[in-house]
């Protein structure tokens, strides 16, 4: 008997990570704690396999008799895929997981043949026993909590060496706190139970013994129990110590550690690098609304900066969209996590999850908006599924675009973070930790980070790498500082790419919110489109037309726009803007992709970064476009996004960057621009609006 267990692909998020594999020569960014442990309790007389899609293609021909899926919420549609293969092929299929545990009934319908609906350090014995006796049951619920000590060590042999970044630590389940839109009280408790510390410590043993460089313990909260939290961490001072300090650690808490200064001295003496902190929103009102009392003791900003001078860079989970959030919270998000020096932050939209008190009261006041929860996509995107109280959905959608983007524009990410390391003080003794020491691991690392920025066309990339480093050295050097700014420029990558992928470039952001009073329609060009502007896009854009001229070729004078985007309003003006331009326009649909390269100088690749009533078509259609692109980037002309729920600026950066690329000359592109927003957006006899066309977007 064997038994192969399967973490299906995840979509590309924040959290994700996929943009660093190149970088730091890992396939993963998460290695799949739930399924290691699952193994881990499977009688030894039965085979196991482990197959991570997100490291490899998964072998369908497998010669398991049966495949146990792991599923999040996001992973539910490539979940149902496979369960389809493996069936199709004779074998038995199993899903179990926190997706099956909030939602079992959305696995009631016999995708698959067995269904984990809870915890299983007790239902999956008992499922490999009536396994052997040939009668397993379709369901398997685990009726109230399990005890934390039956869990194994998991398998983490079977998670090959070098593919993942880090390895994963589970020490408690449940959190004593009542946050209203979080399903962790659903799903876990709201009492914390706990590992044996002798438990914990044999886990990360095995992870420092298989080579494993970072653990992060996936606590809702770590100091949920504080005695507990001082025991395990005084346990790892001394493994460090014992041991040379092999492994650097992360964890998530709640922000009032800053109150406990015994537990933050034993973080640092642990080495703990950074920790995870939900702090969610500047404004009191939100915080107190959504039962996030433990956030409104102090003042944020000297919670956060009694942490950071623990030599601990936060990272915060912040949401926009409370009953108390105006259009204005978006500028005060960006202004807040400015001043605290919080480079990287998983904001997002506010959404309802299924079974927490949040989707009850909106339910019951009616302002639930349809949605497909396996569809959400999490960190870094606009899953925004019931009515605002304080604004308008269109508003949300587009003051979380600015703000997404302005957050990691190179500019204010690199601000943050120097913010951030300017608060370390130095390690002293002879045991101290050694997150700051080189290896050659981090040397190799590093060479691959100056390639990366230095060796590269994009001067914002260059200055962003140079600027960051010169100012956090000038803060007083050190290499504990110098490692961390590397680590968190090299997680910038992957952020910009995505954020750029999903929402547009983050480059052509201001640092104002684009509900901020906007300048009259007759001086955008001159206000907006100011020289400095200009000059910023022709430096990016011209780049790839002067290779063309070095190389003996011209500009064909040819864009390829996707079809499905040309019958949308937006589109529609794309076309005449290009026509007046002297452009032709190649519909994608009617040519290949690989042969784009040999007919046109640009691809447009429209950006739909939430889906729109009278848009879920397109939004479908385009979703599935840019996985191809990114599948086949190598292949195909620059790609120029276009932003389409955006504010007016980013709208009308897609017009100026497609058009900057064939003519130098700013007033033939006002010109072409208002000829198209009168051909296709104004009545006859009316006057053209700055905003009319970022309106219908």
């Amino acid at each position: 008997m064997k038994i192969l267990f399967v973490n299906p692909r995840f979509p590309s998020s924040l959290w994700g990570f996929q943009g660093i594999a190149e970088l730091v020569g890992v396939r993963s960014g998460q290695a799949p704690l739930g399924l290691a442990t699952v193994a881990a309790m499977t009688p030894p007389n039965i085979e196991v396999d482990l197959q991570d899609e997100n490291c490899n293609p998964v072998p369908l021909d497998t010669d398991a008799d049966v495949v146990a899926i792991g599923c999040w919420s996001v992973q539910y549609g490539r979940a149902r895929e496979l369960a389809a293969e493996f069936r199709r092929r004779g074998k038995l299929t199993v899903v179990g997981g926190p997706y099956p545990t909030l939602c079992p009934e959305r696995f009631a319908d016999g995708a698959f043949d067995v269904v984990f609906d809870g915890e299983v350090e007790i239902t999956w014995p008992q499922f490999c026993r009536d396994l052997a006796a040939g009668s397993p049951r379709p369901l398997y619920k685990q009726v109230g909590n399990v005890d934390m000590r039956l869990s194994p060590v998991p398998r983490f042999d079977l998670l090959p060496k070098g593919d993942y970044l880090y390895y994963f630590v589970q020490t408690t389940r449940g959190c004593p706190f009542q946050c209203e839109f979080c399903d962790i009280i659903i799903t876990d408790g709201r009492v914390p139970r706990l590992k044996s510390v002798p438990q914990v410590l044999t886990e990360i043993e095995t992870i420092a013994a298989l080579g494993g460089r970072y653990v992060s313990f996936s606590d809702a909260n770590f100091i949920g129990n504080t005695k507990y939290a001082e025991q395990l961490l005084h346990a790892l001072v001394e493994f460090g110590r014992a041991n040379g300090f092999p492994l650097h650690f992360s964890a998530e808490m709640t922000i009032n550690v800053a109150e406990k200064p015994r537990l933050l001295e034993l973080l640092r003496e642990a080495n703990f690098t950074g920790i995870f902190v939900g702090i969610e929103s500047p404004r009191i009102d939100s915080l107190v609304e959504t039962k996030k009392r433990q956030n409104v003791h102090k003042p944020l900003i000297e919670s956060v900066r009694k942490i950071q001078s623990h030599n601990l860079i936060i990272t915060a989970g912040m949401i926009v969209g409370f009953d108390h959030d105006d259009v204005r919270i978006f500028q005060e998000q960006l202004d807040f996590l400015m001043e605290a020096g919080i480079p990287f932050t998983t904001c997002g939209v506010l959404t309802a999850i299924e079974k927490t008190p949040l989707y009850a009261r909106l339910e019951k006041e009616g302002r639930l908006l349809p949605y497909d929860s396996a569809l959400v996509r999490g960190h870094g995107a606009a899953d925004l599924n019931f009515v605002p109280k304080l604004m308008t959905v269109e508003e949300a959608h587009r003051g979380y675009n600015w703000l997404i983007r302005a957050l990691y524009k190179s500019e204010n990410y690199g601000t943050r973070l120097v913010q951030a390391l300017r608060q370390f003080r130095p390690r002293r003794g002879p045991d101290r930790p050694t997150s700051g020491q080189l290896d050659w691991r981090l040397l190799r690392v590093a060479a691959n980070l100056f390639r990366y920025f230095l060796l590269t066309r994009s001067r914002v990339r260059r200055r962003f790498f140079l600027q960051t480093l010169w100012q956090t050295m000038r803060s007083g050097p050190s290499a504990e500082k110098l490692v961390s700014a590397l680590g968190y420029m090299i997680g910038h990558k992957h952020f910009h790419e995505y954020v750029t992928a999903t929402h547009g470039d983050p480059e052509v952001v201001s640092r104002i919110s684009p509900f901020a009073e906007a300048p009259p329609v007759e001086d955008w060009w001159r206000g907006e489109f100011n020289k400095e502007y200009v000059k910023h896009l022709k430096k990016e854009l011209y780049a790839g037309a002067k290779g063309l001229a070095r190389v003996g070729r011209r500009l064909r004078g040819a864009v390829a726009v996707p079809e499905a985007f040309l019958t949308d309003k937006v589109g529609e003006c794309l076309r005449h803007y290009l026509n007046e331009l002297g452009v032709e326009v190649v519909p994608v649909a009617t040519a290949a992709l690989s042969r784009l390269r040999d007919r046109v100088d640009l691809l447009v690749m429209p950006i739909l970064g939430s889906v729109r009533k009278g848009r879920e078509e397109l939004h479908h259609i385009l979703q599935h476009l840019h996985e191809r692109v990114q599948a086949e980037l190598d292949k195909l002309p620059k790609v120029v996004h276009f932003p389409l729920d955006e504010d007016d600026r980013g709208v009308f950066d897609g017009f100026a960057r497609v058009g900057l690329t064939f003519t130098r000359r700013i007033e033939r592109l006002r010109q072409a621009y208002n000829k198209a927003v009168e051909t296709v957006m104004v009545p006859s006899g009316q006057a053209a609006t700055r905003s009319g066309l970022v309106k219908t977007s």
